[in-house]
């Protein structure tokens, strides 16, 4: 994980490798999709990292470890953002994604998540309730991009795939994705999570504690 993209800075609190998020969690049919894309992945785990089961998520929003007051994000910010969340989210209807295909990014292999059939674009709208919440609760949010990009990570970069000696395993694992793993899945949402999301670095993965389930919709 390229130190650019690490939470933690060098000699600081273990903690700062955790932060609250809101993740959607996928259902089994997306999780037997994934296992499909690991199979492909399997002759090229010296690049790539795949991620287990349990920890593939779709990050709607994360926010920073502490909030505005510089105190660390506990049970009571916590207890705050959901409610804050499930007072957004309760206008944002469930909506139906598809998710794939596949394809190696410079620091992951990712999976694009498409909105299905609904032109107004609903995991834009997501992402923006899901700031509004954490925001209104007190949290710190990293600074919006310019563009949402949804996103499943199949697995994460052990290595820069720039380098002139990784190129040629870059180009076949491309090439292996673009021939095994064009399909997609198809699923409806209509719930997020709550969670608190540690990054390891050294294992090249994110764990998460689940902390509240939030319903979309009334």
């Amino acid at each position: 994980m390229h130190p650019g993209r690490r939470w933690r800075a060098e000699g600081a609190p273990a903690e700062d490798s955790v932060r609250p998020h809101v993740l959607w969690l996928p259902p089994a049919d997306v999780i037997d999709y994934f296992r499909e894309v690991r199979e492909v992945l399997a002759p090229y785990e010296d690049l790539v990292a795949p991620v287990a089961d349990e920890d593939m998520h779709w990050t709607i929003q994360g926010a920073f470890s502490h909030d505005y007051a510089d105190e660390r994000v506990g049970p009571r910010q916590l207890k705050d953002a959901a409610d804050s969340l499930r007072t957004e989210l309760a206008d944002q209807d469930a909506f139906t994604l598809d998710i794939g295909p596949v394809a190696l990014s410079r620091s992951a292999v990712l999976a694009r998540v498409w909105s299905h059939d609904a032109p107004s674009n609903p995991p834009l709208h997501l992402n923006l309730r899901a700031r509004a919440g954490l925001s209104n609760a007190g949290l710190v949010l990293p600074k919006a991009t310019e563009a949402y990009f949804p996103h499943m990570s199949a697995a994460y970069g052990k290595v820069d795939t720039h380098y002139l000696s990784q190129m040629d395993r870059a180009d076949s694992l491309a090439s292996a994705l673009l021939r095994h793993a064009r399909h997609h899945v198809t699923v409806r949402v209509t719930s997020v999570w709550l969670v608190m999301e540690t990054q390891h670095p050294d294992r090249h993965t994110y764990t998460f504690e689940r902390v509240q389930e939030l319903p979309l919709g009334c």
